[in-house]
């Protein structure tokens, strides 16, 4: 048997195990013993060696990127939940030509409604949306 030191995501020491050296092993492990711990101390791998740190790192996960498309399916419901969807067609009405016309058309023939169309713009702008603003309609259309 043959003794490895296991570590999580964050390559944090995890624990031993004994393995069969002819068995699976773990993954991430390491045979290379990690140092001795005390009170909130964690070794972590660096790659060559174990470093001890004085205690967990906080681990910042990064920000989830905004939907850039959603079905139409997905985006009408969204509106309808924000109170939004009975502006749409009085927004596209509000449009001058030849805008008014092509927003008709990709209201209702799209099956997609991507973040960054002219046509989104438009309808942004004319119901006074921030780019936060339809950024969190993106998000809640990407759940429904």
């Amino acid at each position: 048997m043959i003794t490895f030191y296991t570590v999580d995501a964050e390559w944090i020491f995890i624990e031993a195990v004994e393995i069969d050296p002819y068995g699976p092993l773990p993954s991430p492990c390491f045979t290379i013993a990690p140092p001795e711990t005390t009170g909130s101390e964690v070794a972590r791998w660096n790659g060559k060696g174990w470093d001890v740190l004085g205690e967990r790192p906080v681990v910042v996960l990064p920000p989830t990127p905004i939907p850039q498309v959603v079905t139409m399916r997905q985006a009408r419901l969204a509106l309808l939940q924000q109170g939004l969807l009975a502006s749409i067609q009085p927004a596209i009405d509000s449009l001058d030509e030849p805008h008014r016309s092509a927003a008709s058309i990709e209201w209702e023939y799209s099956q997609t409604v991507e973040r960054t169309r002219p046509f989104v713009l438009l309808l942004a702008q004319a119901l006074n949306l921030t780019d936060d603003d339809l950024d969190a309609l993106f998000e809640l259309a990407d759940t429904l």
